[in-house]
């Protein structure tokens, strides 16, 4: 019967493409080849997984990236295995910057005792180490974070830092990532919003950024110089670009467009940033069983005393630690908006970050 079957389907192909035209028989032959090959592999149906059509919507440079990772690993089971694991280092990275303020307070627990009350220090320190291994562990994340968040707002004013505008750019940044994370251990009504507000506060410090290069661009002095001219000329260019690009990033994770691809981005960038911007492993050395510091460390930003006029290389040493953890920590908050997504109060609350894969989609 099979044989009969095929005879006469085989003699039917063969009359149907002479009496057809030539565009429209190579349409048939083209469909009859996409009927010959399985829509879903016998595999595929005991995984659940489903293969995506080609024909539907043409595929973008990045799910073909992915397309060819899929082909080598099956990124779905990836994801479940390496997904609670990231999640865990995100939150360490957010409580980095508590920890190492813990263990550098607690070295210099005298000197800061002078500036700070001794018993507000130790409380900073107790809510710095319980609060942090609390959330690593996920131990009653809810009061852990608000601790943190408390800490965070009293820490400028004990150390004179309200008109540190940089101080308080990157401190928000770090509220806006507990925010995030809040909404996203804890369950409650309004977690919706929780996470609008630790979103717009993500990018604090970017806005502190463009105000910074916007004011850079417009203030150059005047000079005769060709070579100077054009100099000044293509910093200001610069510094533009990096106005309109960060000034971009901050709206859509505000608004929560895009906000996903950008967070990475943006917490990519950051870790590259910092590491550049404070290098503070670069900034010490061993000599004949001494710790010595380089006598050319840039000063960050911070606000002075007024009975201190300068610091000395160990202080200056600090302040780049403290804000390479910082900014750690920031990067963490960023990454994990990108991880879990921007909620239900955004523009784009389905967005995905990696495309529909044959494997990754369940």
């Amino acid at each position: 019967v099979t044989f009969c079957y095929n005879l006469y389907f085989s003699s039917f192909s063969k009359s149907l493409s002479m009496e057809l035209p030539t565009p429209l028989n190579s349409a048939l032959a083209e469909n009859h080849y996409d009927y010959e090959q399985p829509l879903v592999s016998n595999h595929d149906l005991e995984q659940g997984n489903v293969i995506k059509s080609s024909t539907k919507q043409s595929e973008g440079i990045y799910q073909r990236l992915v397309l060819m990772l899929d082909e080598h690993i099956n990124v779905k089971v990836q994801m479940r295995v390496w997904g609670t694991r990231f999640e865990i280092v995100l939150r360490l990275m957010l409580v980095t910057t508590f920890l190492d303020d813990f263990l550098h307070t607690t070295m210099d627990f005298s000197e800061q005792s002078k500036d700070v009350n001794s018993f507000i220090l130790v409380l900073g320190l107790f809510i710095q180490l319980v609060c942090s291994l609390s959330l690593l562990g996920l131990w009653y994340p809810d009061w852990s974070i608000k601790a943190l968040i408390s800490w965070i707002i009293v820490q400028p004013i004990l150390y004179g830092q309200l008109s540190n505008f940089e101080f308080i750019a990157e401190s928000s940044s770090l509220i806006g990532g507990l925010l995030v994370l809040h909404s996203h251990l804890v369950c409650y009504s309004s977690a919706d919003l929780t996470q609008l507000v630790g979103r717009v506060l993500l990018p604090t410090m970017y806005l502190y950024y463009v105000g910074h290069y916007l004011m850079s661009a417009t203030t150059y002095e005047e000079t005769n110089s060709y070579t100077e001219f054009f100099s000044s000329l293509s910093i200001f260019f610069v510094y533009i670009l990096a106005v309109i690009v960060l000034g971009i990033g901050c709206s859509l994770i505000a608004a929560g467009l895009k906000s996903r691809y950008v967070a990475l981005l943006l917490g990519l960038f950051n870790l590259c940033f910092v590491a550049y911007q404070h290098p503070f492993f670069n900034f010490i050395r061993l000599e004949g069983g001494e710790w010595k510091y380089e006598d050319s460390m840039p000063i960050p930003s911070v606000a002075l005393p007024k009975d201190i006029t300068e610091f000395d290389a160990e202080q200056v040493y600090s302040l780049h630690r403290y804000y390479f953890f910082l900014g750690l920590s920031n990067s963490g908050g960023l990454l994990l908006l990108a991880c879990i997504g921007p909620g239900n109060f955004s523009l784009q609350k389905d967005e995905v970050l990696l495309p529909e894969v044959a494997r990754a989609r369940d």
